[in-house]
């Protein structure tokens, strides 16, 4: 004789399944946004010295501090990007390494030059957007 057995457990209802993939997927997705690269600021730097100054801000994205000072940097591209160009020395290219070589600058220094490439100031690592503004104050 066979017997059928009922279980007493309850299963979870669909919506609350969907529900939590559809979390557990935007949770994913912002952790892969936060991770993409943040752009807006050269690393161009062939323009030092040419025709007004620059400031550079030395970059190693394994860091975390050069992150911070690049978001004050972009702050700063809407009033000082005409005047003054705004580059990164970035740290996984050749170029950026030999600035930082050269001007013994480490990850989130920022090093600002004249219009014929001499270093007014720096390496500076700055804590707030005031810091940024009183740097960019000596060219004006």
């Amino acid at each position: 004789m066979t017997t059928t057995r009922t279980s007493n457990t309850k299963r979870i209802p669909g919506w609350i399944k969907a529900l939590f993939i559809l979390v557990l997927l935007g949770c994913v997705s912002l952790v892969a946004w936060q991770q993409l690269p943040r752009a807006g600021v050269s690393t161009d730097l062939s323009v030092i010295g040419m025709d007004k100054p620059a400031l550079v801000l030395t970059r190693d994205n394994n860091l975390v501090g050069g992150g911070e000072v690049l978001d004050l940097l972009r702050e700063a591209q809407p009033q000082y990007g005409e005047r003054v160009y705004l580059r990164v020395a970035h740290q996984g290219q050749e170029d950026g390494r030999a600035f930082a070589r050269d001007h013994n600058s480490r990850d989130g220094d920022l090093v600002l030059l004249d219009a014929e490439g001499e270093v007014i100031s720096g390496p500076v690592l700055p804590q707030s957007y005031a810091d940024v503004q009183a740097l960019l104050a000596e060219i004006e």
